[in-house]
């Protein structure tokens, strides 16, 4: 499996967004259980706001289609989402790690 970047873009927010927004969340906690979602989160200082998902999966079309069962895409409260394959090269999820210089004890510059 591979991580995925998908980006979303908010309308602008309305009481029909806000009355959504509590099953989104339990749809994503749902699949953040299930090791689906890695990590997510909003992007506030942008204009339109929206979000940051981390999604693992097989193929962009997997993503998609997770992403498609979303409360807040299905009900049309996203103007734009991207799913793009992300090679990540540091972190924990790193497939492929990219090569990183050995730490050096203190003093031994």
């Amino acid at each position: 499996m591979a991580a995925y970047a998908v980006t979303y873009a908010y309308v602008p927010e309305n009481d029909e967004m806000a009355a959504i927004r509590p099953t989104h969340v339990e749809f994503l906690k749902n699949l953040h259980e299930q090791g689906t979602l890695l990590i997510s989160g909003r992007l506030t200082e942008c204009d339109p706001l929206g979000a940051l998902l981390i999604i693992e999966g097989d193929s962009v079309e997997e993503v998609e289609t997770i992403m498609d069962q979303d409360p807040i895409f299905s009900g049309g409260f996203v103007s734009q989402r991207l799913v793009r394959k992300w090679n990540v090269a540091f972190g924990a999820i790193a497939e492929n790690p990219a090569e990183q210089p050995a730490k050096q004890p203190a003093g031994q510059n």
